[in-house]
């Protein structure tokens, strides 16, 4: 089972941390493969692509929140029939958040693509899955202690653009004031950037981006990736609105290999709103590239 005293997750705990049976287990093997980590064994770095969805069998594993500003807090303890995992793993995205072994520990590991098979062959229990991924994720967003670092002054066109940029894609940040934060002062001191060059992106893995545009943000984070020229794709679908997210989800139903490209964020005009939000979970739509 999971252990966290993380008031974030309130009554919704045990669907955020779900405790599967044998049954459950036995069910998830044939997607996974065996592994093994030592004790203080980082498993999951912030910033680096995790294996997948680990199953632990024994032994427990902390999940721990780095501010990035030299605090570290373990926010949740997986022991045995619990798994580490958050939407990140659903499409081998950087993870948000490290993961250690407290002790030896015996797992299995579903990688991103198998893990999105259990999704469609295994629906009922996919269905728990899925939840507990999404409210984890929710709970990183309410924490505002993961994802990149935004340093600049609070009212700053830029700042804003960076923030709206990162809320409308769904990903967990922090916006600190460099007029009046003394963390911020520190790390603008300590990484030398002239005020003119202000704001600045911490990434999660370390790296420092001066006043970047979308694009370097979106590689900054894992949401921006290479596409594989030499693959074919029946359907191509440009403008991620609420049409085009249609589409490519009945596309995918049908068998058909999708893409679907924007030049901003999945959600369009509805989804830059601050009135309206969208939230579209499909099994199906797994087979489609977002």
């Amino acid at each position: 089972m999971s252990q966290t005293t993380n008031p974030i997750f309130g009554a919704r705990r045990d669907q955020a941390f779900p405790k599967l049976s044998e049954a459950d287990i036995d069910r998830m093997r044939r997607f996974g493969e065996a592994s093994v980590y030592a004790d203080g064994e980082r498993i999951v770095t912030a910033g680096d692509v995790a294996p997948g969805l680990i199953v632990v069998l024994s032994g427990k594993v902390d999940i721990i929140q780095d501010s990035g500003l030299g605090r570290r807090e373990t926010i949740v303890t997986h022991g045995p029939g619990s798994f580490v995992g958050e939407l990140a793993q659903l499409s081998a995205r950087p993870s948000l958040v490290d993961a250690q072994a407290a002790e030896p520990v015996e797992a299995f590991v579903i990688a991103s693509q198998r893990l999105r098979d259990l999704m469609v062959q295994e629906a009922s229990l996919g269905e728990r899955i899925m939840r507990a991924l999404i409210l984890r994720r929710v709970g990183l967003l309410e924490s505002a202690t993961s994802g990149p670092i935004i340093i600049g002054p609070v009212n700053n066109a830029d700042v804003l653009r960076l923030q709206g940029f990162l809320a409308r894609s769904g990903q967990p940040h922090r916006a600190l004031d460099s007029d009046s934060d003394p963390c911020a002062k520190t790390l603008v001191e300590r990484f030398d950037v002239d005020p003119h060059h202000l704001p600045i992106v911490l990434c999660p893995n370390g790296r420092l981006l001066l006043n970047p545009g979308e694009k370097d943000l979106a590689r900054c984070i894992g949401l921006l990736r290479p596409i594989d020229a030499s693959r074919l794709y029946d359907v191509a679908i440009v403008g991620a609105g609420p049409a085009g997210l249609a589409a490519a989800v009945y596309a995918a139903s049908e068998g058909l290999s999708t893409i679907v490209l924007d030049c901003r964020a999945f959600g369009g005009q509805a989804g830059a709103s601050s009135a309206s939000r969208i939230i579209s979970v499909s099994q199906p739509a797994f087979r489609a590239w977002l």
